[in-house]
């Protein structure tokens, strides 16, 4: 995984505090291979109270704190999409 254990953290805090405390996330996309460079941070967010606010202000949050791209999917656990099932059996979980 090529995030930091501040950047891991930093993720964790923010969303907890802008989306929900018991949000489970998964980091999926090239940031899971060690043998890849560059890219940006891949994030699938399963909660039971999506809120469009919260994941904007969450998006932003992250870009600004650890200077990079995030691409934000915010999701109900009953979430069938493709992106869900990726993330979640691709993904590592943080």
């Amino acid at each position: 995984m090529r995030l930091s254990t501040k950047q891991t953290e930093i993720i964790k805090s923010i969303i907890a505090r802008e989306i929900s405390s018991d949000a489970k996330i998964w980091l999926f996309g090239s940031r899971t291979d060690d043998s890849r460079r560059g890219g940006d941070i891949d994030l699938f967010v399963e909660t039971g109270h999506p809120d469009f606010q919260g994941e904007l202000r969450c998006k932003i949050s992250i870009e600004d704190a650890v200077d990079l791209h995030v691409d934000l999917v915010v999701a109900t656990p009953d979430d069938q999409r493709p992106i869900a099932c990726i993330a979640k059996t691709e993904g590592l979980r943080l």
